[in-house]
């Protein structure tokens, strides 16, 4: 998870970095390391509906107020392509 926030706010806090990070047509999340400026092989990094899950509750967890959930939601479209939908519940439950 960490590497996909690296990726999501651009910078760097892990090692690999993901140089690259892909939803697959059929839902899957596909990441490229990379590695002293070397992309590396294509990684499975799960499930898209997963991440979004997971994305959610950080942004819960997180406390993010509606300003901060679309700001969030719109780097996710961005840089991964994935619709995080509109505000957030306060409690997933």
């Amino acid at each position: 998870m960490g590497a996909i926030l690296e990726h999501l706010s651009e910078r760097k806090y892990t090692t690999p970095a993901l140089a690259e990070l892909t939803v697959t047509p059929d839902g899957h999340l596909v990441g490229r390391p990379q590695v002293a400026g070397e992309i590396g092989h294509t990684i499975y990094m799960g499930c898209e509906t997963d991440l979004r899950a997971n994305l959610r509750r950080l942004g819960i967890a997180a406390g993010l107020d509606q300003a901060e959930w679309a700001e969030m939601g719109a780097r996710v479209r961005l840089r991964i392509g994935i619709d995080m939908g509109g505000w957030a519940p306060q409690d997933s439950g």
